[in-house]
């Protein structure tokens, strides 16, 4: 690139980048530390969209637009901008994975015996070439690549667009033009005419189209972090950039091995002269005048690693290297990524966003410090509560440094204490640029950011009480209001019992408990609650298996209807004679799950619905009775148990029930009931349990002061389960050759 540019001493400079930044090239042209992007978002009514434009030193987009304007050229970008439709779905504008995948590229490694295009493309053109033959390399390279794989319709858009401005360049007739491109779009730009066309799109009047420069880092260039930006071990060919092709490996070899030795590794003298030599070997045999990053890398795993490996090694491929990779080859991979971050020159605009955000962290103490710190707030003090909101907008946005370590799952909770750490992160202006396409000031930007993810939530009413619960955290009332209409709207017809119990779980939280939004006891979605309710009534009854496992989330919906019914029936009328109705079919139907027919007595009993304690235990009695199969008798008990756990605990003829119930099941019955008793018993504290335990003891002749040792047991239940399960296999085995001693006459 800079030969050519010498060389042919162009006019025009044409490079494959956004066109709506030629009015901004300036600000590229300042004195930044690379790497950095050029991020770019877009929103309107129907999509939303965000990209990078990744530059690092020895990018040839860099070198053409730094060096064409240091030679006088006019230089220009040439390519859609990135908010243009023809991007949807991609996040780099420099990613090649589709063309990774080429006929032509897998026949060439298969002729070579290469292991992907990178280790191709090292061995093709990063060797040390005159440059007429790398030339005429690329060229082949290109066109035959080109020939096979059809232009996409974005490609062929994008094309239009530069082939526009190539031919607008020409058309000026003042000198010679230069375009600088990815190869794969090189023959057709070649074709180019002296015709001008038309230059540039306007993007939509109601749109929000922004770019910024933001720095950026080897770390998120680098293809093992499952970046595609075609760039793996970016500090490897910085190394080459710098000190060239002969020099580097030397470089990058004494990084690795310090690297390692800094992570407590022994690596010696001798295994570090085994890797040269092996590196070396390799690269010769491979036909290498410098060594490739892959002779490097080789060299070191079979000089480093003394035990056979799971998986292949992770440069063979592209992406996240596997989990089973040994971890010094882990390390070995990040020494090869670099630790560089890039640093914008002071003058680069900034976004509105980034000064509001430094301007909030300030004003409340919580800018990161050179170590992490923890933060703990108290929501009900309103600076605590300012604080909060601050933190939780910068969550949302996911700018790194700030993680919540404890706290409500859902803000109108009675306990209201949360815990924070703040810590330093070198991605945070990155992060806060990228987060700017939300909008100019925190609150916004992160109320953008919901107004987006409600647009596709869609019907989910699950995603919209999750929606509802950020839209409190953050403090953006007109969205928790418009998230409470599109919940009220997706209630009154969701077909999903489970997704509607969440829903009323948060609505009954939020009018129970809510101060920080002021809509404790709100009129508004009291009626939410009520028609929530009426839904979850009618879809219970639909709920149908009478061998059905019990299901946590069935159960816990439940729970939502019951609370709804206890705490805000008085004040919002809600048919509590409905509703009884409603579980006594349930705790009738011998068609509905076992599970719910216990929540169903649950709900009855804990509701007060029965005269008295001892018709209620009756009622107990029978039900639990009728449900005592062994496949079944558990999963009735859970139902109960997570509904009515302190009426059972205060019911010892249910104890000594159940007590008779389980030592009337042989063996093989106690073993298919186990799952399904241990998820029941799971539902009481250890309080209740030992509670329970207390009254059990008597009824076989021991103290019931010996309860707490009932409550710890020094293997893990599965243990037991898998010893009772071995018992019955050695019965088994002793039965059928009659050796049990129980049936002599089968003796052999």
């Amino acid at each position: 690139m800079a030969h050519t540019l010498r060389t042919v001493r162009p006019r025009h400079v044409l490079i494959e980048g956004p066109a709506d930044m030629n009015s901004r090239l300036g600000e590229l042209l300042l004195a930044h530390e690379l790497p950095l992007a050029l991020f770019s978002s877009y929103r309107d009514k129907e999509r939303t969209h965000a990209s990078w434009t990744p530059f690092c030193a020895y990018s040839p987009e860099w070198v053409a637009l730094t060096e064409g304007h240091a030679a006088g050229a006019q230089v220009r970008f040439m390519d859609l901008p990135a908010w243009h439709s023809a991007f949807e779905g991609v996040r780099n504008r420099y990613s090649d994975g589709e063309r990774r995948r080429a006929r032509a590229i897998e026949a060439l490694c298969r002729k070579l015996g290469l292991e992907g295009m990178d280790a191709l493309w090292d061995h093709l053109f990063e060797q040390p070439l005159e440059l007429d033959v790398l030339a005429e390399r690329l060229r082949i390279y290109f066109e035959t690549l080109r020939a096979e794989e059809p232009a996409s319709d974005r490609d062929e858009q994008r094309e239009a667009f530069m082939l526009a401005h190539v031919e607008a360049a020409l058309a000026q007739g003042d000198g010679p033009v230069m375009v600088v491109c990815g190869g794969f779009h090189a023959p057709v730009l070649a074709r180019a005419r002296t015709m001008p066309g038309a230059l540039f799109p306007s993007a939509p009047a109601d749109a929000s189209a922004r770019s910024y420069l933001v720095p950026y880092s080897f770390r998120r260039l680098d293809s093992f972090a499952g970046y595609e930006s075609g760039m793996p071990s970016p500090a490897f060919y910085q190394a080459v950039w710098d000190e060239g092709a002969d020099k580097a490996p030397e470089r990058m070899l004494r990084v690795a091995v310090e690297r390692l030795r800094g992570r407590g590794q022994h690596v010696s003298s001798a295994d570090l002269i085994a890797a040269s030599l092996m590196a070396e070997g390799l690269g010769r045999l491979r036909g290498h005048t410098a060594l490739a990053r892959t002779d490097l890398l080789d060299g070191l795993a079979s000089a480093l690693v003394k035990d056979a490996l799971d998986v292949e090694l992770p440069w063979t491929g592209r992406g996240v290297p596997s989990p089973d990779t040994d971890p010094l080859l882990g390390e070995v991979l990040r020494a090869f990524s670099g630790e560089r971050t890039g640093r914008l020159h002071p003058d680069t605009p900034r976004p509105p966003l980034l000064s509001d955000v430094e301007h909030w962290l300030a004003a409340h103490g919580l800018g990161p410090d050179k170590r992490a710190r923890t933060v703990r707030l108290e929501l009900r003090e309103p600076k605590d509560l300012e604080k909060s909101r601050v933190l939780h907008r910068l969550r949302v946005l996911r700018i790194p440094g700030f993680t919540r370590d404890a706290g409500p799952s859902f803000p109108a909770e009675p306990v209201l204490q949360e815990s924070w750490t703040v810590a330093p992160s070198e991605d945070f202006i990155s992060w806060v640029i990228e987060a700017s396409g939300w909008g100019p000031t925190l609150e916004e930007a992160a109320s953008g950011r919901l107004e987006e993810a409600l647009m596709d939530a869609g019907p989910d009413l699950e995603k919209l009480a999750l929606l509802l619960a950020e839209s409190f955290f953050i403090g953006a009332k007109g969205l928790a209001r418009r998230v409470l209409e599109e919940v009220a709207a997706r209630a009154r017809h969701e077909p999903d019992f489970t997704r509607l119990g969440v829903a009323v779980e948060r609505l009954l939280s939020v009018w129970r408990h809510d101060v920080l939004l002021g809509a404790q006891g709100s009129t508004e979605v009291g009626s939410l609650i009520g028609a929530a309710v009426e839904r979850g009534l009618w879809l219970i009854e639909q709920l149908d298996g009478p061998h059905q496992p019990a299901d946590k989330e069935q159960l816990r919906a439940i729970v939502a209807l019951r609370d709804a019914l206890r705490f805000a029936a008085p004040v919002l009328t809600l048919d509590v004679a409905q509703a009884r109705a409603v579980f006594e079919r349930r705790l009738a139907s011998l068609q509905a799950p076992p599970a719910v027919r216990g929540a169903s007595l649950g709900v009855l009993w804990s509701l007060s619905h029965f005269a008295d304690e001892a018709s209620a235990e009756d009622v107990a009695l029978r039900a639990t009775r009728s449900a005592s199969r062994p496949a079944t008798l558990g999963d009735f008990l859970a139902g109960l148990f997570r509904l009515a756990r302190e009426q059972v605990v205060r019911a010892p003829a249910i104890t000594a029930m159940l007590d008779e119930l389980l030592r009337e099941l042989t063996e093989e019955d106690f073993l298919i009931a186990l799952p399904a008793l241990r998820l029941a018993f799971g539902f009481f504290p250890p309080r209740e349990k030992e509670e329970i335990a207390q009254a059990l003891l008597p009824l076989h002749g021991r103290e019931s002061s010996a309860a707490k040792e009932l409550l710890s047991l020094d293997v893990e239940p599965a243990v037991v389960l898998a010893g009772a399960a071995l018992d019955d296999d050695v019965e088994q085995v002793l039965r059928r050759f009659g050796l049990t001693g129980k049936e002599p006459g089968n003796a052999p």
